[in-house]
């Protein structure tokens, strides 16, 4: 498997204390990368990556270390990109210098997020505000401009978002709040049919992130906690070690496979009293929440061993393929416009 896009987790710390943050990221939160975990970091993994994200907590709490870090990524002739909530766009200028300063270090995808979670009903419109300003700013440049809703979709909010988004040339994504961080606090279930776990591949599983503890995990988001045996913590003794961990990772036979068909493709390497034990588990009905029941359980992880033993090249050739048909489609997409 070919890993994506290296999350650089800059900092815990917020200016938001979003319901359904999957990091617990808040202005008390505590935790900042230093700039030789980063560079070691970023250096360690530019032969396993196609490129570097730079993201928090919110990232621009740590503006320097952000500019810094995007400048090294294009030096190292990665594509970087940025998630943040925004907050700096408080007027059409400061929009604009901010923008100017990130397209100046070499970024190339700015992400922004904005769903109901990021306001209260007192400061509805000045994030409204600065979410226009700063799609604004950016249709001004080359940035890939996108704006990221997670909820339900059955909110203004999402409404604000889609229409802000379409009125700027931005790509609009939506996601569902995940049972994990605060998020847990919104959705947890209990007695969750397997049922509902959707099948097919997991994107976000090559998407490998380093957290200011040090925690370096094959996974940008649900893996964040994951027990020391989980297939999707990956070892690391320091920030210099991120490169081995990739190519070792590369190869795993679990991740490759959450890769190719998903994770509700190893419930069949179960035994049925640790398959159960998997399905009481679950905390929803979203295959992150499978993931983690999975890999979370030791016993659950040898079985899943075990059944993909001697059949280790073909789940990574399989992985190899995929890779190659997504470049095919991408270079087809860039011909056609």
């Amino acid at each position: 498997m070919r890993y994506n896009t290296l999350g650089i987790h800059l900092t815990n710390a917020c200016n938001l204390t979003c319901g359904h943050c999957i990091t617990d990221s808040s202005p008390q939160a505590r935790g900042d990368l230093t700039w030789p975990q980063i560079e070691s970091a970023v250096r360690s993994a530019a032969a396993h990556v196609d490129g570097v994200c730079v993201t928090g907590g919110e990232a621009m709490l740590r503006r320097d270390l952000a500019l810094r870090t995007i400048g090294l990524t294009r030096s190292l002739g990665l594509r970087s990109s940025m998630v943040t909530n925004g907050f700096w766009a408080r007027s059409p200028h400061e929009a604009s210098a901010v923008i100017g300063d990130l397209v100046a270090a070499g970024l190339d995808k700015l992400a922004v997020s904005f769903d109901r979670y990021h306001f209260t009903p007192k400061h509805r419109a000045i994030r409204v505000e600065m979410l226009d300003a700063l799609l604004a700013a950016g249709a001004q440049t080359a940035l890939e401009l996108v704006v990221q809703y997670c909820g339900p979709g059955d909110d203004d909010a999402y409404e604000i978002a889609d229409s802000a988004a379409a009125r700027h040339g931005a790509r609009f994504e939506t996601a569902a709040v995940l049972p994990f961080g605060r998020g847990r606090n919104l959705i947890l279930r209990r007695n969750v049919d397997i049922a509902e776990v959707p099948d097919g591949a997991c994107g976000v599983v090559g998407r490998p992130i380093l957290t200011p503890e040090g925690d370096f995990y094959t996974c940008c988001g649900p893996a964040r906690g994951a027990p020391q045996h989980s297939p999707l913590r990956l070892r690391i003794a320091s920030a210099g070690e991120v490169g081995d961990a990739l190519a070792a990772a590369e190869v795993d036979p679990i991740i490759n496979t959450i890769h190719n068909t998903g994770p509700k493709s190893m419930l069949d390497a179960l035994s049925e009293p640790v398959r159960a034990r998997v399905t009481r588990n679950l905390l929803d009905g979203s295959m992150c929440s499978l993931c983690r029941a999975i890999t979370d359980d030791e016993e659950a992880v040898d079985e899943v061993r075990a059944r993909l033993r001697g059949d280790e090249l073909r789940v990574v050739a399989v992985s190899a393929l995929l890779k190659s048909v997504q470049i095919e489609q991408q270079e087809s997409a860039t011909c056609r416009r």
